[in-house]
């Protein structure tokens, strides 16, 4: 294999796929990046065998096919620090040659005979999405995924994807997060509904790479999901098993609300949370007509209480949070001013937004 590139062309691509490796993986194969020279392309393949990125960049400057399997953390540290010239990549037996200008590097590699077999995409239903639109919807659900492994379909975002709208929901038991988009037109003809949860670490890395692309496909192979941006493959394999059925914890619109300034609610929470610990993590609020009482008592640390002026449409009633659940919320939102719908001091608060739902379970204090 040899071939001529740019410094930053090669480092840009090389960006996309190297997070996957660099952390360290049970297998030495698995810490290497595969690069695949072909006629007119260069092909990079990471995996760690749960997710594969795989991204394709076209050059003429191919002078010999082949493959070699480098360590990936070793060989974009090397590309990084190299002026911004041509580059050119030599393979011979397991090791790699790079030589920019004056500067010539050798890195011993793998055998690339055992790198995982990828196997190639082939006839696929592509959903197409805006990457904005998909970014916002995690960046709203994200947050509200089980870190814990009491229930393992709760450790991902899940998908439902139907006739022209994707919904993405995530609970870890004591919040939910429900969104909703409509998908651009035109679409393939998506009779039947499609449905899947992703791991969050497979969130956490598909959004690394669709930040500055405009919009991607989804696609179901076999049982692995996909998601084609251009020239970037990105596959993972989905959590096995069923979703709750969310829609029946969100309970019907009720005129009770609390609205009230979100930067204020915020900083009040923020502040409250000061006081929390692992045994005592909740705030009471105290709802009024015209104000919000927020009561943090801590034994042992302190407390704090303080005043926010709000609307509330309801009898007075005192209600528990984790303060860090509101925060979370609060943190993610844009809008000036919010209401939570109250349905009681034991029954769930619910942020009701255009096509966003967030539902909370309240504390005892």
């Amino acid at each position: 294999m040899r071939f001529v590139i740019e410094q930053n062309i090669l480092l840009s691509t090389l960006q996309k796929v190297a997070t996957l490796s660099i952390t360290k993986q049970n297998f030495p194969i698995l810490n290497c990046i595969l690069i695949e020279a072909f006629k007119d392309k260069i092909k990079l393949t990471t995996t760690d065998l749960n997710i594969t990125i795989t991204t394709y960049t076209p050059t003429k400057e191919i002078e010999r096919e082949g493959k070699v399997a480098i360590p990936t953390k070793k060989f974009l540290s090397i590309i990084r620090e190299l002026p911004k010239e041509k580059i050119i990549l030599e393979s011979y037996k397991n090791n790699l040659l790079i030589r920019c200008g004056k500067i010539e590097f050798k890195i011993n590699g793998m055998d690339p005979q055992e790198f995982p077999r990828i196997e190639e995409v082939k006839e696929k239903t592509l959903i197409k999405i805006i990457s904005q639109d998909l970014i916002e919807m995690i960046k709203l659900t994200s947050f509200c995924v089980g870190m814990e492994d009491v229930n393992y379909v709760l450790n991902g975002i899940f998908f439902e994807i139907y006739e022209d709208q994707l919904k993405l929901v995530a609970t870890d038991g004591k919040r939910l997060s429900f969104i909703k988009r409509k998908l651009p037109s035109p679409q393939s003809n998506l009779t039947t509904k499609l449905n899947f949860i992703l791991p969050i670490r497979s969130i956490q890395e598909l959004v690394k790479i669709i930040r500055d692309s405009e919009e991607l496909f989804i696609f179901i192979e076999k049982n692995n999901i996909g998601f084609d941006l251009k020239h970037t493959l990105f596959i993972t394999r989905p959590i096995e098993g069923e979703f709750p059925n969310y829609s029946q914890y969100i309970p019907q619109p009720t005129e009770v609300k609390l609205t009230i300034k979100r930067r204020d609610f915020l900083s009040a929470l923020k502040r409250a949370e000061l006081l929390s610990t692992s045994d005592y993590p909740g705030v009471k609020l105290e709802l009024k007509k015209e104000e919000v009482f927020l009561f943090k008592t801590t034994p042992q640390l302190g407390e704090v209480k303080e005043s926010i002026p709000a609307n509330f449409k309801g009898t007075s009633l005192q209600i528990g949070f984790n303060p860090s659940y509101l925060i979370d919320v609060l943190t993610n939102l844009e809008e000036e001013e919010i209401s939570f719908e109250i349905y009681g001091p034991d029954k769930p608060a619910v942020l009701r937004l255009e096509d966003y739902i967030y539902l909370v379970l309240p504390m005892r204090l």
